[in-house]
């Protein structure tokens, strides 16, 4: 087991720079930077951000798309001791400006935009409208006229870098990341030098990863996900990180192709997108090595079909994260069964204190039982920025983070998913959870993927619908899959409705929007009249 250790973010960097400077730190388009010139680049707009008078403590967006200069700046950020905020790139104004508005925000660094959103359009006027918003500057590499740029201020000297990097202390807050909001608003989540430059460390370890592995980036840095597995992980082992043009699956795919990258993780959307490309099989992914799946519950035959079409060379570990516990909590092994790695979460990490705990009294279970995953440790978020009652809530006085996510163990420590707490079916006071259904119902030859919600029903309260979207249309056969289903699935966990859809509702991230897609079920049903 790797220890912990006393470090932020920007000495996580700097060690590796000076470990390994001649190494590839990144590489994007035609450029390859070193980790000798890609610290000396956040060097640099460190001390443009000291310039412009950010100093320890303050928080500052940052809305960029995945490019070299928001990672550079990243970095810079929390270098300093600033509190680096980083915003969802599919943000509309009135999101933007009530995240910056709720988290008192006073700069914010922007850049050109993401898909049919113009972001200094977008911005224009903020300063106005928000006291706490004191300055904007553009940062995108591609030209801007008329909007102020970050390198056109006068840096600090080298001598003031050095003071205010030594100020900076691992216990500081160093990320504000929100939460993807599929039941609420998005929450303002708190997460340390310490956690945040440790969780790099150890899922490096957990993906076997040397300064030879190279990092193809499939998911946007505002993920606490993509943070840990891809930036700080390859950071922590002087791996390189290979940015795609673009998160389009085809660019991913030709990344991963062209530049020989050894390591890819995503979320179950994409793997499963990139999986329904009907070129899938012309690419050649033997380079890959392994990944992480992760970000959302996924169907154990959706695990086995990537494990197995992404390359003979290619193994998936499963893991559960939480923005709320830096990112990942479980994870499997390397040399884990694909039974294991398919159907459990794998086990808590290394310096994780878990329980799976009674939903009523907060007990610890024995195995075999299903109850609430929490856990405590190094990796739980410091709180929720301006929101005391919430933080309360998620974190109990003994320090243990009730993640809402329900799970069993087994007698060597693997844990089963069993569902979202707030996602529960209640069912004439049956309780239900909707991934038993999901996992059971996956495995029928013509589903592409399926997710179970809970729908108003008169006489027992709630009823089960299946949402489905099928790998053939035309070839759906009901009547068959309800007779597939019923020697498979308890009488009342049976679907009462079974409903096709092309897609789900989602967010930018991949996950499924429960809320959303029970209200479509509802109203496609006629059970809103």
């Amino acid at each position: 087991m790797l220890p912990l250790e006393e470090l932020t973010v920007g000495q996580l960097l700097r060690r590796t720079a000076r470990r390994l400077p001649e190494r590839p730190a990144m590489e994007y388009g035609d450029r390859t930077w070193s980790y000798r010139e890609f610290d000396a680049q956040v060097d640099l707009w460190a001390r443009r951000l000291l310039g412009l008078g950010i100093r320890k403590g303050e928080r500052v967006g940052l809305w960029c798309e995945m490019e070299p200069r928001a990672v550079f700046l990243m970095y810079a950020l929390v270098r300093i001791g600033a509190v680096c905020a980083m915003f969802n790139t599919s943000l509309r104004r009135p999101e933007l400006r009530s995240l910056l508005e709720r988290t008192r925000i006073s700069t914010l660094l922007y850049g050109g935009g993401y898909k049919e959103l113009d972001y200094p359009e977008i911005c224009r006027g903020l300063e106005e409208e928000l006291p706490c918003l004191e300055r904007m500057y553009y940062v995108s590499e591609a030209p801007r006229s008329g909007y102020p740029a970050l390198e056109e201020i006068l840096p600090a000297t080298p001598a003031e870098l050095e003071w205010a990097e030594e100020v900076v202390r691992p216990e500081d807050t160093a990320f504000i990341l929100y939460t993807s909001g599929t039941t609420s608003a998005p929450k303002a989540v708190m997460g340390s030098h310490f956690s945040r430059a440790n969780s790099g460390v150890l899922q490096a370890h957990d993906l076997g990863a040397t300064q030879d592995d190279r990092f193809c980036v499939g998911m946007p840095m505002f993920h606490c996900f993509c943070l840990s597995v891809n930036i700080l992980a390859a950071c922590a082992v002087g791996a390189c990180l290979c940015l795609p043009a673009g998160r389009r699956t085809g660019e991913l795919l030709e990344t991963i192709t062209r530049r020989r990258c050894t390591v890819f993780s995503s979320v179950p959307a994409l793997f499963h997108a990139i999986l329904c490309r009907e070129d899938f099989d012309r690419w050649d992914l033997s380079c890959l090595r392994t990944g992480f799946i992760g970000g959302s519950l996924y169907p154990a035959a959706l695990f086995r079909e990537i494990d197995e079409r992404f390359g003979e060379n290619f193994t998936l570990l499963s893991s559960l994260g939480q923005t709320e516990a830096t990112a990942g909590l479980t994870t499997s092994f390397l040399g884990d069964t694909l039974e294991v790695r398919s159907e459990t979460v794998g086990h808590f990490m290394d310096h994780v204190e878990g329980k799976i705990a009674d939903i009523e009294t907060g007990a610890a279970l024995p195995p075999g039982r299903s109850g609430e995953i929490c856990v405590r440790g190094y990796l739980v978020m410091q709180g929720y920025y301006g929101q005391g009652e919430e933080t309360a809530r998620a974190i109990d006085p003994e320090g243990w983070l009730h993640t809402g996510d329900m799970g069993c163990m087994d007698e060597k420590g693997n844990i089963r998913m069993t569902g979202r707490l707030k996602e529960l079916i209640i069912r004439g006071g049956e309780n239900i959870s909707p991934a038993e259904v999901e996992n059971v119902a996956a495995e029928w030859p013509n589903i592409s993927m399926c997710k179970a919600v809970g729908v108003p029903d008169g006489h027992y309260g709630e009823e089960i619908c299946l949402c489905v979207i099928p790998r053939e249309r035309g070839d759906w056969d009901e009547e068959a899959f309800r007779e597939w289903l019923r020697p498979r699935l308890a009488a009342f966990k049976l679907p009462r409705y079974i409903l096709l859809l092309e897609e789900f509702p989602r967010t930018v991230t991949g996950k499924i929007r429960p809320a959303e897609l029970r209200a479509l079920a509802v109203e496609r049903l006629g059970l809103d009249r």
